[in-house]
Formats: structure tokens, C-alpha cells, sequence
């Protein structure tokens, strides 16, 4: 019997006479076969830890939000506490400076750790009632370049006066209708500074802050109008304890040595009074010491950055209340957000 050319143990050849290697082909088969097995485990592996990291993240956020606002629910018990007490606490030059009155407060809740700012409104410029030219030193202050400083100074000037002229580098409806959306100009008072967002010229990072490389190269925090800006505090005075360096700098007649000396000092030991002031520093107090104060609206901004333990995400909430509104409550909520850029929790 003439057996088949497949038969097991014949080798089959080719047209030019030599054998073909069945084996060899099976095995390269077989190996890009095991190469494609991998691509597709190792991209599921990927995925599956991404997919875990951004769940183990949220959930990390989660539980920090409630870090956080432990962190301000102490620093509200805190500031009532003071307040309560402050006028029968007449020894406190003895002791050593409060955190609350150095304007920060740190401590650890569940598992993690909470940073909160305090910052008094008084230490802020009204944004409707501060003059054109301390807005604009203000602005400059806060490191905002020409161009960009010259459009966001007549943008808010339009936006707040009741004329519907613009100002040669402001904007009125004429500029907002053609946004997408469109909308018009307020043209009256500013209810929040949030309003700000809608002005010409005023980005997420001048509102909220931005780093920025300093001259030594290393990484400069810039405060943001947020920062320097307020519609509840009717004080033409400024509170020398909380306010920021550029609020500082924008005082019509201080000398800028003065304001940074007045800004590290009170980083040491908060000044009791204006006469304190003037003895802690270097410099003769002109007559820009009268647009000071070290009193207190009762109003404050509560800035707080929380995190758990062995983790770097972070969830910051800031939130303004109203320590005085009345015999009925302790104190009222006049603001709440928990989407604040996590860099705003650094202070420069």
C-alpha cells in the first residue's frame, strides 16, 4: 500500500526538494500568540491599577472632606471661645501668641491631618467701595502684567459703576453678549467675589492664585483676588493682623519697607494695637497709619487643607462665617465652597 504524504514519520517536501519545517511555523504561531496574551494582560493590569488608584484616591478625598471640615468646626469653636472670653482675659500679653490670632490653625482628626487659614474680612478690600487708584496698586501687588492688569482694573470699575460706558481697556455689555454664553454686565454692586470670574480679563489663576517661578528659581505662590477681596467687610480701615502682603503694599503713602515689615512681624506675635505696631518696627508710622486697625469685623474667611495620613490627596474647603449675627445662633454660614484649587491652601 503506498502510504500518504502525510503519514506520520515522512517528511513533506517542497518543489525545491527540501523538507518544510511544520514545526517552526507552529512555534512562531505560537509565540506571537503568547506575545499578543501579554500586551492585552499587561494593558488589563494597567487599567485595573489605574482604575483602583482613582478609586482608592476618591475615596481618600472623601474622607479628607470630612478632615477638613472637622478643621473648621474646631477653628469656629475656637474663635468663639475667644470671643467669649476675650474681654475678661486681660493678662493674654503674658502668653505666648494664640494660633487663631497668628491667623492658622493645624490638628488631626480620624486618621488625618487638617491645616485651616483664618483670615478676618477687615483684613481685605471692599471690592465696591475701594478706590480706583488702591485697586490698582492692589492689582499690581498681586503680580497681575500689564496688559492683563490694565483690563481687569477698568473691567471691574465698569462692572460695578451704573453706566453702561466702557472704559478704554474695560468691557460692557457689548463685550459680554458676544461670549458664548452671553450675558450681560452687573452695572451695581457686587454680591460676591465669585462675581469677579465674569469680568474681563479675570482667569481662574488671578482669581484663585497661581505659582509662579520666583528669581532664584525656585516656586513663588501668588495670592488671588479671592484672597484680597471682599463684599462683606464696610471697614475703610484695614486690619493689620490678616491682611495679605499686596493688601498691605496698596495702602496709599506706606512705604514698602514698612509693609513687609509690618507683614513679618505680625508673622511672630499679632500686634495688640496700632501703638504696639509702631514700636515693633523700624520705621516712622506717617499718616497712612490712620487707613489701620487691629480690630476685628467677626466676620472670617476659613480656609481649610486636609489630608489623611501616607497620602498626598488633598481636599481644601473654604467657607465664611459670621460670628455676630444676632442673639438667636452663635454664628451664620455667609459662604461654602469644597471646590477650591488645592494650591490656594499654600500661603506664600
Amino acid at each position: 500500500m503506498k502510504e500518504s504524504p502525510c503519514s506520520p514519520g515522512i517528511p513533506v517536501f517542497g518543489p525545491s526538494g527540501h523538507a518544510r519545517p511544520q514545526g517552526g511555523v507552529i512555534l512562531i504561531g505560537l509565540l506571537w500568540i503568547l506575545t499578543a496574551l501579554g500586551v492585552i494582560a499587561l494593558s488589563f493590569a494597567r487599567e485595573s491599577f489605574v482604575e483602583v488608584t482613582a478609586a482608592r484616591n476618591a475615596q481618600s478625598l472623601e474622607r479628607s472632606g470630612f478632615v477638613a471640615r472637622a478643621g473648621i468646626e474646631t477653628a469656629v469653636y475656637r474663635l468663639l471661645a475667644k470671643q467669649l472670653v476675650r474681654t475678661t482675659r486681660q493678662a493674654a500679653s503674658a502668653q505666648l501668641p494664640d494660633p487663631i490670632d497668628a491667623g492658622s490653625l493645624k490638628g488631626a482628626f480620624a486618621g488625618g491631618v487638617y491645616e485651616v487659614e483664618i483670615q478676618d474680612e477687615s483684613g481685605k478690600l471692599n471690592v465696591n467701595t475701594v478706590s480706583e487708584a488702591q485697586l490698582a496698586a492692589l492689582i499690581e501687588a498681586a503680580g497681575i502684567p500689564q496688559p492683563d492688569s490694565g483690563i481687569i482694573l477698568e473691567s471691574i470699575l465698569d462692572w460695578r459703576d451704573q453706566d453702561t460706558a466702557h472704559r478704554t481697556n474695560g468691557a460692557e455689555d457689548d463685550y459680554y453678549q458676544a461670549l458664548d454664553p452671553p450675558y450681560g454686565a452687573k452695572n451695581g454692586r457686587i454680591d460676591t467675589t465669585e462675581e469677579l470670574l465674569l469680568v474681563r480679563g479675570v482667569t481662574p489663576e488671578y482669581f484663585y492664585g497661581r505659582y509662579e517661578q520666583g528669581p532664584d528659581g525656585g516656586t513663588v505662590v501668588r495670592y488671588g483676588l479671592a484672597r484680597l477681596l471682599t463684599v462683606y467687610s464696610t471697614r475703610s480701615q484695614v486690619n493689620v493682623n490678616y491682611a495679605p502682603l499686596p493688601v498691605l503694599l496698596s495702602i496709599p503713602g506706606m512705604p514698602e519697607d514698612a509693609a513687609r515689615a509690618i507683614y513679618e512681624q505680625r508673622k511672630i506675635s499679632p500686634f495688640r494695637d496700632l501703638a504696639e505696631m509702631r514700636s515693633a518696627i523700624p520705621f516712622p508710622v506717617g499718616t497712612w497709619g490712620s487707613q489701620l486697625t487691629t480690630a476685628q469685623t467677626g466676620i472670617f474667611t476659613l480656609t481649610a487643607a486636609a489630608r489623611e495620613e501616607n497620602s498626598k490627596a488633598r481636599r481644601v474647603i473654604r467657607t465664611i462665617i459670621n460670628l455676630s449675627p444676632g442673639a438667636t445662633e452663635p454664628y451664620q454660614t455667609l459662604y461654602w465652597n469644597e471646590n477650591v484649587s488645592d494650591y490656594e491652601s499654600t500661603t506664600p
